[in-house]
């Protein structure tokens, strides 16, 4: 069957490029700073769009901005559309073979800021002439953005979304328990779960693999774990506990550095070894450039 487009529809990419953002934001002036446009702008082309597409597609309650239902309706479809068209270019790119293009890579904090810095400096030594964009986020942000097509690819420290994913296993990371040198755990070869519930910790923020899976362990030993802080950034979790503040639980590959300079003491837990494969996920329906499978390759070696 042959589908007739209306050839008279103004609806274009970019409307709906914008309209997404908006959705994504419920506000304005931050979608107008995403997209590069002007608010009276973005809010001229929503209003344009609500016209060809006779529906209204926003609301506002009050101060804030909400997605009507006909909005709601139009996301899943604007993205797709969206993912189509990148597909497209990132094909057209492809017959280029390696000499140019641009990846979009999403990572959570553990592979974005120890592991995935390393890849990009090989990848770019042997492929100058590509574009390789990383945003650093926590793995449902990254997940999230992946479903959005807003990377082209993600590495994440755990799986949380559903069947819109692919997911590849990569690489096995392992989460230590640290401490400062001075304190009494560093003293002791190793230590039990229970040895834990009288200490102060520093927990990673929720949402965040490293702290779900951190939860999920200290549940199976019935250990209540008193938090005194959350932190998004692992480099400033080390700097909390060098400085006293409480005693915390991180990626090996984190604390690497740490370690080997003796300003952390990394403490054996008997009988609690916590491991977490790191993946890589995109979507079902994505299309990886060549360019995006080289690099995925690269990570792998």
């Amino acid at each position: 069957m042959i589908t007739i487009v209306n050839p008279n529809d103004p609806m274009d990419v970019r409307d709906l490029q914008v309209f997404l953002s908006v959705a994504k934001h419920l506000h304005y002036t931050r979608a107008a700073e995403e997209v590069n446009l002007s608010q009276p702008s973005v809010s001229v082309r929503m209003r344009q769009l609500e016209r060809d597409l006779g529906s209204k597609l926003f609301e506002q309650l009050g101060k804030k901005v909400a997605l009507t239902e006909a909005g709601q309706l139009l996301v899943p479809y604007a993205t797709r559309v969206i993912a189509a068209m990148s597909d497209a270019r990132e094909a057209m790119d492809g017959l280029q073979g390696l000499e140019c293009g641009a990846i979009r890579i999403g990572a959570s904090t553990t592979p974005g800021m120890y592991l995935i810095p390393r890849t990009i400096a090989h990848f770019k030594r042997r492929y100058p002439k590509i574009e390789v964009h990383l945003a650093v986020k926590d793995t449902r942000q990254i997940e999230d953005g992946v479903i959005r097509n807003e990377f082209d690819f993600g590495f994440v420290g755990g799986h949380l979304a559903g069947d819109e994913v692919d997911v590849l296993p990569w690489i096995t990371d392992e989460i230590i328990l640290i401490v400062p040198p001075g304190h009494l755990l560093a003293r002791k070869r190793s230590v039990t779960p229970q040895d834990l519930c009288s200490e102060k910790f520093i927990f990673r923020e929720r949402g965040s693999a490293t702290r779900a899976v951190v939860d999920s362990h200290l549940r199976k030993f019935h250990v209540d774990a008193e938090a005194v802080m959350e932190i998004e950034n692992p480099e400033s979790v080390k700097k909390a506990v060098q400085n006293g503040l409480g005693i915390a639980f991180i990626s090996a590959f984190a604390a690497a550095t740490d370690l080997k300079a003796k300003t952390l003491v990394a403490v054996e837990i008997r009988n609690l070894i916590i491991r977490r494969e790191l993946k890589i996920v995109f979507r079902r329906d994505k299309h990886l450039s060549r360019a995006a499978q080289a690099f995925i390759e690269m990570a792998g070696e």
